[in-house]
């Protein structure tokens, strides 16, 4: 990280009131130790259960991948990349989840970014990425301006993401997923008139929502055992919604990991894919299904019956499986 660049991160984020120790551990310095240091650790880990790998592509289903915390445009983001490559052509995904942090180290500044191209349109130019992607904002893309990334929804068609909060939906003969997309890093500022607008948006969406699948997407968490646990702000305000109506899966970044876990105080799964861009230690826990770390993402295919999971490492192996919710 240039001095300049690093600078500026540190003015930011201390202004965002960003911790000097997590400030420091989200730096270049920390994600070349992920790369080629000892790696991170998975701490009280459990044997992984037999596991049957499934594949759609041959059936009716939906596909796509989920990554996050993904644009650091080091050799570690390359390495994801290219295993995203493979998958997708095994798999015929159809499009990307990106659960925030889309550009390290402060976001980006401008629709005209630069990053953009070297962050993203080259890092995953494979023909089997050319697909829409949808994301959301995390804490770090909120350091710069967040709305570029908005504004940039113009310029790519690739690139959905029209509003900080939004929904969509995919049809495939009689199987429908709708995504509620979040803007989480809003959720824990004192902006209540944002907040308020926000939570009756998501309220309202899901009312009224008659897809066979819904899934809420957003940076911050609500399950985890990894370095940041469960955040009281997601569990007090999001997850009510989740369980009223009916949400089979909430999916997240901000942990640089990958954590598959059910509460049985929530009637949704929570699903973790934040190892695009770095990694950290994380755990298992009493309600932990599975976890992992030193990169990866996931994969989903929703058909009829089931949302099934494939967990991927860096180098694109699937090494866990699970049906993630069924009906």
């Amino acid at each position: 990280m240039k001095r300049r660049a690093f600078l500026k991160y540190v003015f930011r984020a201390a202004t965002a009131g960003t911790s000097i120790w997590f400030l420091m551990r989200d730096t270049a310095f920390a994600k070349v130790l992920s790369v080629f240091g000892k790696g991170r650790k998975v701490d009280n880990a459990r044997p992984i259960p037999p596991f049957q790998v499934k594949s759609f592509v041959k059936q009716n289903s939906i596909r796509c991948m989920v990554i996050g915390d993904w644009g650091t445009g080091d050799a570690f983001q390359k390495r994801i990349a290219s295993s995203m490559q493979q998958y997708a052509e095994k798999e015929e995904s159809q499009f990307i989840i990106s659960t925030g942090d889309n550009f390290y180290p402060v976001g980006v500044e401008s629709k005209d970014d630069a990053q953009f191209r070297t962050k993203w349109e080259n890092m995953y130019n494979a023909a089997a990425l050319q697909v829409p992607w949808y994301l959301v904002l995390g804490n770090h893309d909120y350091l710069s301006n967040p709305d570029a990334q908005t504004e940039y929804n113009a310029i790519n068609q690739r690139w959905n993401m029209p509003a900080r909060y939004y929904t969509f939906t995919k049809q495939q003969g009689n199987i429908s997923v709708q995504f509620f997309m979040l803007d989480t890093e809003v959720l824990h500022t004192d902006k209540t008139t944002e907040i308020t607008a926000q939570l009756a948006w998501l309220e309202k969406e899901l009312k009224t929502s008659t897809a066979h699948w819904k899934v809420a997407v957003g940076h911050h968490i609500i399950r985890s055992y990894g370095v940041y646990g469960e955040q009281s702000f997601m569990i007090r305000q999001v997850k009510p919604l989740l369980d009223k109506y009916g949400v089979q899966a909430y999916i997240n970044g901000h942990e640089h990991d990958i954590q598959y876990l059910k509460s049985p105080d929530d009637s949704f799964t929570c699903v973790i894919s934040g190892g695009g861009g770095g990694a950290r230690n994380t755990s298992y826990g009493p309600n932990t299904r599975y976890a992992n770390t030193n990169g990866g993402f996931v994969g989903l295919s929703f058909t009829e019956t089931s949302i099934n999971a494939h967990f991927l490492d860096a180098q694109g192996t699937i090494v866990y499986a699970d049906d993630i919710a069924t009906r």
